[in-house]
């Protein structure tokens, strides 16, 4: 598995994907496919909630495996001790279990160990599962720029819906808010998209978050009130398929890069110049607070006060003191400045005037 910058290839998320009760009671099967000694790793909490399982499915497909815990930063020198330990171990397939962060993390460690990856995430909060690349970090937990990319695309992702029913209700929302996001930041600067404007994968892309933010701002509030109670209903499975896999394929239609805007630098852009104090919010969450911003950039205000009472019913952040981030004159300076830097934001002096009166929205 090598990687690096994105290619001009399409690479859609993962070869398999498995999704239902019961599914990690497959994973011995599905992860014979891929090699003979798994390495697994993943954070504290989640290997908990499935060593017993998965060990016992492992072992009844007669693999031997090796786990690890990680509760530290996606970063290279991480990634290649760990990798070292795979070897070491004899391992020649990486498992990852739990979420986003460990999902990019699994990535990068079979990366450096050259197998295969399968994912089993513990929670929905965001699309890394399935994506063939990972946001990486320094040891510190600071963002670096722009995707690591892998060249080919996830083994498989294995999503377990009872485990998915018992998650924290807050990266269901969180992941709802980073699908969501998709659909106002593939359009930025726009009310609209149309094919005669962009290209066909693009537009394709644009079509499918149109309907994923249909769809999760009709079931968000129902499918928490599913998992705070702890049952797989169809709102649940739903909402999985459409935070994992299909917000993948929308990413990979884009190639990574083009269905991300504003409310996406927000985030990368408060990890690195606020590490510490934004380390408390969600990924997903620092997508919500920009999708504020988003919609004002793209020219639809009359969006943001419902969009606004979404947030308020789902407890997810609409302003910067509410991630953690204190909104002094020049923290706000300094992360409005690092936003104006970003590819993603026109250079049109208009643009970056309605970009000022965006960003204000959320300066409380």
């Amino acid at each position: 598995m090598t990687a690096g910058k994105a290619d001009l290839s399409y690479k859609f998320g993962a070869g398999r994907y498995l999704q239902g009760r019961g599914v990690l009671e497959q994973a011995g099967v599905e992860i014979s496919r891929f090699g003979k000694k798994p390495y697994v790793i993943g954070g504290p909490t989640a290997l908990s909630l499935v060593r017993s399982r998965l060990h016992a499915a492992l072992s009844a497909a007669g693999l031997d495996d090796l786990m690890d815990v990680h509760p530290g930063a996606v970063c290279h020198e991480a990634a290649k001790v760990r990798a070292a330990a795979a070897l070491t171990g004899g391992c020649d397939v990486v498992v990852g279990v739990g979420g986003g962060r460990m999902m990019d993390f699994a990535k990068l460690v079979a990366y450096y160990l050259g197998s295969r990856v399968v994912n089993i995430p513990t929670s929905i909060a965001t699309c890394a599962a399935y994506t063939p690349f990972s946001l990486i970090y320094t040891p510190a937990g600071q963002t670096i720029p722009g995707n690591f990319c892998y060249d080919l695309e996830v083994a498989a992702v294995l999503v377990d819906l009872d485990i998915m029913a018992n998650q924290p209700v807050r990266y269901v929302v969180a992941g709802m808010l980073d699908a969501m996001g998709k659909f106002l930041e593939i359009k930025s600067g726009h009310q609209d998209m149309s094919l005669a404007d962009s290209s066909l994968n693009l537009y394709a892309g644009y079509l499918l978050t149109q309907f994923t933010y249909d769809r999760l701002t009709a079931l968000a509030d129902q499918v928490c009130q599913d998992v705070v109670a702890g049952k797989v209903t169809q709102n649940l499975e739903d909402v999985t398929f459409i935070n994992i896999p299909l917000t993948g394929i929308i990413s990979a239609l884009s190639r990574g890069t083009g269905q991300s805007a504003l409310a996406h630098e927000l985030y990368y852009q408060a990890r690195l110049l606020f590490t510490d104090d934004s380390q408390a919010t969600l990924h997903g969450e620092f997508v919500g607070c920009g999708m504020i911003m988003q919609l004002y950039y793209n020219g639809t205000p009359e969006l943001i006060e419902p969009f606004i009472s979404l947030l308020s019913r789902l407890g997810a952040p609409d302003c910067l003191s509410r991630t953690g981030i204190r909104p002094t004159a020049e923290n706000c300076r300094n992360l409005l400045d690092a936003i104006k830097t970003s590819q993603r934001v026109s250079r049109d002096a208009a643009m970056l005037e309605r970009l000022d009166a965006a960003f204000a929205l959320i300066a409380h």
